[in-house]
């Protein structure tokens, strides 16, 4: 199988945005064959034209992939839409499947091996606009991971030892301030790998379905105008 993921979630002028090209090696496992990092604002936008420079570099066309996996978020509008868009524009020439996972559920094999020890609830945290972050608590088999926004000045955080991870953990360690029990997992580029493995997950049905569309934990801001919508065209 064909694999190729995005992550374009980070958020910032400097977030680094994945993409990848990987395919099983002997053992089942997805091996990297090439990759590519983007970064500054704007860098999921870059996607197409790296995607031809990987595909050449591996020896695929464009409609060869048989999977796309994609970060769905929660993390930067425009990156999330840039890459879901690309994936799905692939699926309509080339017929590949496109799964969505979230930045927790490629981190929740790492997470949950690293909260075990400490008897820690794990936390993904991601960085958003206007002083907040994002907090995803790892799924279950009967529930997808909830997330939800807070602000960095009031984190509402559960009780007992917490693992805080992701790209605003350390910032939510700070925002805590110094509150016992709370554990850092460094933050680490984005693992191609991992979200390729996660993306099989959901594909053989082990992780439940979620839709491959952008995850968007605010409301939309857009408003309908004061004065209400323009009149329909009329038809000479």
């Amino acid at each position: 199988m064909r694999i190729v993921v995005m992550d374009g979630a980070a958020t910032g002028a400097q977030a680094q945005a994945l993409i990848a090209c990987l395919a099983p090696d002997a053992a089942g496992r997805p091996a990297i064959l090439a990759t590519r990092i983007a970064t500054g604002r704007g860098a999921a936008e870059q996607f197409p034209l790296l995607a031809t420079e990987l595909f050449a570099q591996c020896g695929w066309g464009h409609a060869m992939p048989d999977l796309a996996g994609v970060v769905v978020g929660p993390g930067s509008f425009t990156g999330l839409r840039a890459s879901l868009a690309f994936a799905h524009g692939l699926a309509a020439g080339s017929g590949c499947t496109v799964v969505g996972v979230t930045g927790g559920e490629v981190m929740a094999p790492a997470l949950r091996a690293a909260a075990a020890p400490l008897g820690a609830v794990a936390l993904h945290c991601t960085m958003a606009r206007r002083g907040r972050v994002f907090i995803e608590t790892l799924g279950t088999p009967s529930a997808l991971a909830p997330v939800r926004a807070c602000m960095l000045t009031a984190p509402d955080l559960p009780p007992g030892p917490l693992l805080l991870a992701g790209n605003g953990a350390q910032a939510v360690m700070e925002a805590a301030g110094g509150r016992d029990g709370l554990h850092l997992l460094p933050d680490a580029p984005p693992d191609p790998q991992a979200i390729a493995a996660a993306a099989l997950l959901r594909l053989r049905g082990d992780l439940l379905p979620r839709a491959a569309q952008p995850l968007y934990v605010d409301a939309p801001e857009a408003k309908l105008p004061a004065a209400g919508l323009r009149p329909a065209p009329v038809t000479p």
